[in-house]
């Protein structure tokens, strides 16, 4: 391993450094070395970041073609009719037609949205 000086840094640079440390419960050497280390860590190049992307792609499955909203809305639709399950506002027959019917892209996440709205009893404050 190689050993580095710096001189004439900064006060302020030093005095973020150490804030910064002491946030990541690190060690200022400890927090420059890994700044470091990060900003010069490779870089991958044009084709090799489409190439990533495209092995990283290949395994997700695609939506339906009549699919009424996308994997995110799903994961957030899902969440919204598990909370309405888990505070006994609805019995598991109903959570599970809702999940089969999330599953296959046949709601849209307003539709869930909606129905959740008018059973969740609280309210945000404004």
């Amino acid at each position: 391993m190689a050993t580095i000086t710096i001189r004439n840094l900064p006060d302020d640079v030093r005095d973020r450094m150490r804030i910064e440390a002491a946030r990541n419960g690190r060690s200022m050497e400890e927090e420059a070395r890994q700044y470091l280390a990060q900003g010069y860590r490779p870089r991958l190049t044009p084709e090799e970041a489409r190439k990533k992307r495209d092995r990283l792609s290949a395994g997700l499955t695609p939506l339906p073609a009549n699919a009424k909203m996308d994997g995110t809305d799903a994961f957030l639709a899902t969440k919204r009719i598990d909370l309405l399950f888990e505070e006994g506002l609805i019995p598991l027959a109903e959570r599970n037609a809702w999940n089969t019917r999330i599953d296959r892209y046949e709601v849209t996440l307003a539709e869930v949205q909606a129905f959740f709205d008018k059973l969740w009893p609280w309210t945000a404050k404004s």
